[in-house]
């Protein structure tokens, strides 16, 4: 079933697990891979593996090892360490857990993937259980019947708390720059993408990947939409070159989705 995965992320993913059971036997007892690999949307060197690592204990006494082979990990796998319990209360019982941000894990962290989104996409990805010497792959069968009334209010709340203020602090920034001045790619992509998932969330309550969350801003936004195909080429590796004036238009994309989320 390592089909439903691209190549790369199943190459990569299947020796992460065997050396994760090699370094720590019976810690881990599946691995759900979620995020963009699981939604036909993985890009090589735009994309990290984002994985939930269902675990039989607290890893703490493993956490040396296991953030070590994260940080040497090409892509980076990232994702949260969580028990079936933990799984089951869902994220509003679950302050903290081991998580891991580009390579980096930190033993005890609040927020990133204890979010309802993750819930919801937990229902969608992709599970693999380490058998021996390979890694056995099935469609996960995952329900949580709170996941998607929860992922609409998260995102809801997320468009206002975060990245309202992330859309101030940008225009400052670009306050004073020529409109003509080159300013990051992936700047442009993350402002771009990041609210327009979390509106198509909110209205549909379905995790949509980032190309598909780009169409969907598109048909709601036509004015936005060149600048979003831009985005979502970048993205795929179809490198583009984008300006202080694309990134503005991004802002102002951004704040149109905070407006859905505020009501306005």
């Amino acid at each position: 079933m390592d089909a439903q995965l691209p190549p790369a992320v199943s190459e990569a993913l299947t020796t992460f697990l065997l050396e994760q059971k090699r370094i720590a036997p019976g810690l881990v007892s599946r691995a759900i891979v979620t995020g963009s690999a699981a939604a036909g949307d993985w890009h090589d060197g735009a994309s990290d593996i984002d994985v939930v690592f269902v675990v039989t204990r607290d890893p703490a006494a493993e956490l040396e090892l296991l953030a070590g082979l994260h940080a040497a990990s090409r892509p980076h796998i990232d994702g949260v360490y969580l028990t079936e319990t933990e799984i089951a209360r869902g994220p509003d019982a679950v302050q903290t857990a081991p998580q891991v941000i580009d390579g980096v894990l930190v033993s005890s962290l609040a927020g990133a993937q204890l979010s309802w989104v993750t819930w919801r996409e937990l229902e969608q990805g992709v599970q693999g259980i380490a058998d021996g010497g390979d890694v056995i792959w099935t469609p996960v069968a995952d329900k949580h019947p709170d996941a998607a009334r929860g992922a609409v209010s998260f995102s809801r709340d997320n468009l206002v708390d975060y990245w309202q203020p992330i859309g101030d602090q940008a225009e400052a920034e670009l306050a004073d720059r020529a409109p003509d001045a080159p300013v990051r790619s992936e700047t442009v992509r993350w402002i771009a993408l990041g609210p327009s998932r979390l509106v198509a969330t909110m209205e549909t309550g379905e995790i949509l990947s980032k190309t598909e969350a780009a169409a969907f801003a598109a048909e709601r936004w036509p004015e936005h939409a060149e600048l979003l195909r831009r985005a979502v080429l970048d993205r795929s590796g179809e490198r583009q070159e984008f300006t202080v004036g694309d990134a503005r238009q991004a802002i102002e994309l951004l704040r149109a989705c905070v407006r859905v989320a505020s009501g306005a």
